[in-house]
């Protein structure tokens, strides 16, 4: 009975250290697209007017609670969006895309507007509770954008990926909690 008892505690953590939940969504501790693995830097939820939108999950190269280091590295590194709320919709997702960008830049979209316009087509399709959209950056390569594990697009320039990931890990990310909470795991 002893023997079953350590084998069950045994096969417990070695489940929690390979999968954690954050707001009923499972979050894998690595993430792998394109022979690129990537391990879990943190979680946490997106809210708004006390509702819960999305779950963000953070994946970087290195584990590190440093914002700026992220944002400049030379590594890949991706930003996992798991849809909790059916208010969500193509339209909002777009606005609101728009501006992150907007805040991001401080203003100076002229660097990265016609680029931002091909990437606000990741958000054409109709968006549901349940999708999950994931954008990857690559160094040198550019930032790819998958919805429910389709390549949708790859939009060149690290600029443009470094802009993406400040509206949530910039000076004013979209939600400070969720910042925290992907920075510290």
């Amino acid at each position: 009975m002893k023997k079953l008892a350590v084998l069950f505690a045994s096969l417990l953590m070695s489940f929690t250290l390979h999968a954690k939940e954050v707001g009923g969504v499972s979050i894998e501790d690595q993430l792998t697209i394109d022979n690129q693995t990537l391990t879990l830097n943190g979680a946490g939820i997106r809210k708004k007017f006390f509702m819960d939108l999305y779950v963000g999950s953070l994946y970087t190269q290195n584990r590190t609670s440093d914002a700026n280091t992220l944002i400049n590295s030379k590594a890949p590194m991706a930003m996992q969006l798991d849809i909790l709320s059916g208010m969500i919709t193509s339209e909002k997702m777009a606005s609101t895309v728009k501006e992150g960008f907007e805040t991001a830049t401080g203003g100076n979209m002229a660097p990265v507007r016609e680029r931002l316009d091909n990437f606000i087509g990741v958000f054409n399709e109709k968006i549901e509770k349940g999708d999950r959209f994931i954008m990857m950056m690559v160094p040198g390569e550019g930032l790819m954008a998958y919805k429910n594990g389709k390549h949708l697009t790859t939009i060149k320039g690290d600029d443009f990926g470094q802009t993406l990931f400040k509206i949530w890990l910039g000076e004013k990310p979209a939600d400070h909690n969720l910042k925290r909470n992907m920075l510290n795991g």
